[in-house]
């Protein structure tokens, strides 16, 4: 092998060990649809949270982690929706107030991916009313 191949060999090994580790960071599951959404305001009481991934999650290995108004972490339990299991949801009782789900979730084949959810609890924030006529 001559010195005028090597830098290319160099190269192309570098590209492969990339793509390998680009490979490998997509492995990682990744929310794609979250209730309530971030930033979002719902109304205090009895709230569903559900979490849709990208891949197959461990349910068993799943964690959900809720800070709430008094900073006080909540483990929360949680349970796959469908056979699919990409989706896990739980229900619990909030009063008014900012809120930060913390989620943990590991595909089957190890991999982990983490992610916050910033909501709030309180009033929802009414539409615009349309159509509506101005007074004269």
């Amino acid at each position: 092998m001559s010195f005028s191949t090597m830098p290319r060999i160099l190269a192309l090994v570098a590209i492969l060990s990339g793509v390998g580790g680009v490979a490998q960071a997509f492995a990682a599951p990744v929310l794609v649809q979250a209730t309530p959404a971030a930033g979002q305001t719902v109304a205090a009481g009895n709230v569903a949270l559900r979490l849709s991934f990208d891949t197959v999650i461990d349910p068993f290995r799943a964690r959900l982690l809720l800070l709430g108004p008094d900073g006080a972490p909540r483990l929360l339990p949680a349970s796959p929706v469908d056979d699919e299991q990409q989706v896990i949801s739980t229900t619990v009782a909030l009063t008014p107030g900012h809120y930060v789900l913390h989620w943990r979730m590991r595909t089957r084949g190890g991999d982990t991916g983490e992610g916050t959810l910033p909501f709030d609890v309180g009033t929802p924030s009414t539409p615009p009313a349309t159509g509506a006529t101005p007074s004269r």
